[in-house]
């Protein structure tokens, strides 16, 4: 039995209950394509696109146990009470069937639920208008009922399917998780709301025209998921924000080893000029030559601990020349070759460091899971190819694997075991960022070396 059409349940109860072998067949059918669509929408919600496939006798234990307590509360369940036993049953069933948590189940099926409330308020509309018929008299009439049932049974389908083919970019709003849980809210409250009018139906069977009052139930559903919307605007706004902060949080930390390298360096300069002058205060015949000789030393000392990197930016290669005396001081080989020039591309300077510096600092840390590498060997390469600037970052560290290299990129997922909230966040922000500027990231990943190659346009020169 269809879900929203419950005011017309004592009708179509009788029906059942008289023996009439197609309404049985197709409260049957019904049943089983909504418990697979039940199923079909938590796959996706929960990027386990094969579970059906993969568990396929607790996928036919859920049918089961959906068909057979959706038809027996037809039966033996009166009014308001059934919609209650339903949802409370289904949202137990999923839990355990699936193995997920309660929180998790609840939003799955206030999902299905509004999918389901949509598609056969928009469907029986359609037909009532089209037809010129009242909303009993889909139910009553075989051939009405049956162009009902198919119609929004297809329409259902559908937008499961939809759902699985832009499953990523659901699962970007970590529905199951703390992070995620303003977008959760919201589904909760839109299916809230379609549990409402399904109760409210009980208590309009006195209602004169039910066509008239299926158009108003509609219209204020679609109000209210307006509003709705606009709440998830607001979400995306925070997300927005919060991405934003995490990039000048990055940029403050390397504006902080900048200021420390400084620091350091003077002190060293200021011990240097020191030595010299206690060197000249000692006035021996030999003086000369032992500041000379002092001189070459520190400045073999210096040239081999920090250089100036020439990018084309002058931003950029003030923050390699930093990154490239972090490398020196543990032993890295951070090798640069700059083949195109930076001042070549159009973009901000502060996405084009916090694009560089997040992947490098990357880097540094999968060397400081997996200290024992040899050779460890970090390459930072600038071409052009076909009026495209590439950027190609690589690094000998351990091997990303095949089963998370598309997940990478998703906010919030880190490959790091320590929990902290500042993890997950560094190549989502560089993706958000190359794509605002028109660029393309990519990620090769083997036993040998991981390489993140960026594409972006060259700069127009007039």
């Amino acid at each position: 039995m269809p879900w929203i059409n419950v005011f017309i349940y004592g009708i179509y109860k009788k029906v059942i209950i008289k023996g009439d072998t197609m309404a049985i067949i197709m409260e049957i059918l019904s049943d089983v394509i909504e418990s697979l669509l039940f199923l079909g929408i938590f796959a996706a919600l929960h990027n386990k696109k094969r579970f059906l496939i993969e568990n396929k006798l607790r996928s036919i234990l859920f049918c089961i146990l959906f068909m057979s307590m959706t038809y027996f509360s037809t039966i033996y369940i009166n009014n308001i009470y059934r919609i209650l036993f339903i949802t409370i049953f289904d949202i137990l069933l999923l839990a355990y069937i699936t193995r997920i948590k309660i929180f998790a189940s609840i939003v799955i099926f206030f999902v299905f639920l509004s999918v389901l409330s949509v598609t056969e308020y928009f469907i029986g509309i359609i037909e009532m208008i089209i037809l010129n018929i009242n909303l009993n008299q889909i139910f009553l009439n075989f051939k009405y009922s049956l162009v009902f049932i198919i119609a929004t049974k297809i329409m259902q389908v559908i937008i499961v399917l939809l759902l699985f083919r832009f499953s990523k970019y659901f699962n970007k709003f970590k529905l199951f998780q703390q992070e995620g849980i303003l977008f959760s809210n919201l589904i909760m409250q839109i299916g809230v709301f379609a549990l409402l009018i399904l109760i409210i139906n009980f208590s309009i069977f006195d209602v004169k025209d039910l066509k008239i009052y299926n158009c108003f139930i509609f219209i204020v559903y679609f109000i209210f998921l307006i509003i709705q919307l606009n709440g998830l605007k607001e979400y995306r706004r925070i997300v927005n924000v919060e991405a934003k902060y995490k990039i000048q949080e990055h940029q403050i930390k390397d504006m902080e080893e900048i200021i420390k390298i400084i620091r350091q360096e003077k002190h060293d300069f200021a011990n240097h000029i020191n030595v010299i002058w206690g060197l000249c205060s000692l006035n021996k015949p030999d003086t000369v030559e032992k500041i000379k000789n002092y001189v070459n030393g520190i400045s073999n000392t210096l040239h081999s601990s920090f250089k100036y990197i020439d990018t084309g930016n002058d931003c950029l290669s003030g923050l390699l020349s930093i990154k490239s005396n972090y490398a020196v001081k543990n032993n890295i080989n951070f090798d640069i070759m700059i083949d195109e020039p930076f001042s070549s591309i159009e973009i901000k300077e502060n996405d084009l460091i916090s694009i560089i510096s997040n992947i490098i600092d990357n880097a540094f840390e999968a060397f400081e899971v997996k200290s024992n590498i040899e050779n460890k060997e970090i390459t930072i390469d600038s071409f052009s190819k076909d009026n495209k600037f590439f950027i190609e970052i690589s690094n000998n560290g351990d091997m990303i694997p095949e089963d998370i290299q598309n997940k990478i990129f998703d906010r919030g997922f880190s490959t790091k075991t320590k929990k902290s909230q500042d993890h997950g966040f560094g190549l989502y922000i560089i993706k958000q960022l190359i794509e605002q500027n028109n660029g393309i990231i990519s990620l090769e990943s083997t036993l040998e070396r991981t390489t993140f190659l960026i594409e972006f346009k060259m700069k127009e020169f007039r």
